[in-house]
């Protein structure tokens, strides 16, 4: 058997995480496609058909009220399928059974695609343990790597977007409105509500920045977690073989 490099097999191992998260996101996008057409694109198309009736006098003026019930009855009508399809059909169960029997059925269900990425890892990278280490250590590494990205880049884009938030209130040239508010420790404290909802709203999409690129970081590491099951059991068979 012709032996291939510790970064030939690395790069086997990389390319079967994704083409297994590829097929897993397949079903996301699905997903994401439906919500996108139930709670945005139809409520929109609506809309805008709504209001070119009104303005070709084919639907009365007072028509125009109609509007905003118009965009929010199908993402009420969408969340509530998908609540009843997906939360509320395991409440029952949950009263009956309870909390705890739901957590373990979960995790039974992450063991049987733990068991199925592990057989299809197996099949897909021959690798020896020696080299099977060699994988995991750079994947770690990769990781980590990964992990301090995500924060340096939230760091990052907090300090860009408030510089551009400074820019833009020192081009537009008017002062904020002051007001000032009685603080049982500090006293009087100046305060403006410009200011707070600004930060409010960068402080919320750093938030979601980091859970983000922190969601990428753990759905790989469920792969590293894989890999390190197959090699435990390898080496147990082997140690049994002997």
């Amino acid at each position: 058997m012709q032996n291939i490099s510790k970064l030939e097999l690395y790069r086997i191992f990389i390319e079967f995480i994704r083409v297994e998260n590829q097929r897993e996101r397949r079903q996301v996008n699905r997903r994401m496609l439906s919500v996108f057409f139930w709670c945005f694109l139809l409520p929109a198309i609506l809309s805008v058909a709504l209001l070119v009736l009104i303005k070709f006098g084919a639907l009365r003026p007072s028509a125009r009220v109609h509007l905003d019930w118009l965009v929010l009855i199908f993402p009420i009508l969408y969340s509530v399928y998908f609540l009843s399809s997906e939360v509320l059909k395991e409440v029952p169960k949950a009263f009956r059974t309870g909390g705890l029997t739901l957590t373990l059925g979960q995790a039974l269900k992450d063991g049987e695609w733990r068991e199925r990425v592990i057989d299809g890892m197996k099949k897909s990278v021959t690798a020896t343990p020696e080299e099977w280490k060699w994988i995991l250590s750079s994947f770690r590494i990769d990781l980590k790597t990964m992990q301090y990205r995500t924060r340096y880049l939230t760091a990052l884009a907090g300090a860009v977007f408030f510089l551009i938030m400074q820019g833009i209130d020192s081009l537009t040239g008017e002062p904020p409105k002051v007001s000032w508010e009685r603080n049982s420790v500090f006293g009087w404290v100046e305060s403006t509500n410009t200011d707070l909802s600004q930060f409010v709203g960068l402080a919320l999409f750093l938030l979601l920045l980091y859970l983000s690129g922190m969601q990428t970081y753990h759905s790989l590491k469920r792969y590293l977690n894989c890999a390190e099951l197959l090699v435990f059991k390898e080496t147990y068979d082997s140690s049994n073989g002997e």
